[in-house]
């Protein structure tokens, strides 16, 4: 795992560059995130039914950057219920969602978790 500047964690949105599980060309997203231990955690909202999350799934190798540092990363799903609720609160406190956002993103949102590997140097 990387160590990661603190201050680097505070930046509003991320960029998630993933390789396209059917067109194997690179896709940028930008997203919220919230820090997580050696890395980062990314919310969707729709369920996983975006781009970057299926193709998170068909392979678990990402790079993220977050301001001017770029870091090469392994991403999957949270699965477990608590790690998930701790890490939703985090997206609430950050993001401070509304209360019909907030429910929505606890019934429906899909959690993952990137650990960074090591920075990448561009």
């Amino acid at each position: 795992m990387v160590d990661v500047d603190v201050s680097t964690l505070h930046a509003p949105h991320c960029w998630l560059t993933t390789t396209g599980r059917v067109t194997a060309r690179r896709h940028t997203a930008e997203l919220r995130f919230v820090p997580a231990d050696g890395g980062v955690f990314l919310l969707s909202g729709s369920g996983g039914l975006r781009q970057w999350c299926l193709d998170l799934e068909a392979e678990e190798q990402a790079v993220v950057r977050i301001g001017e540092h770029r870091f090469q990363a392994r991403a999957a799903e949270v699965a477990d219920p608590v790690v998930r609720a701790a890490a939703l609160e985090l997206f609430h406190d950050k993001y401070d969602v509304s209360d019909d956002r907030r429910q929505s993103w606890d019934d429906e949102a899909n959690v993952y978790r990137l650990v960074f590997l090591r920075e990448v140097q561009v």
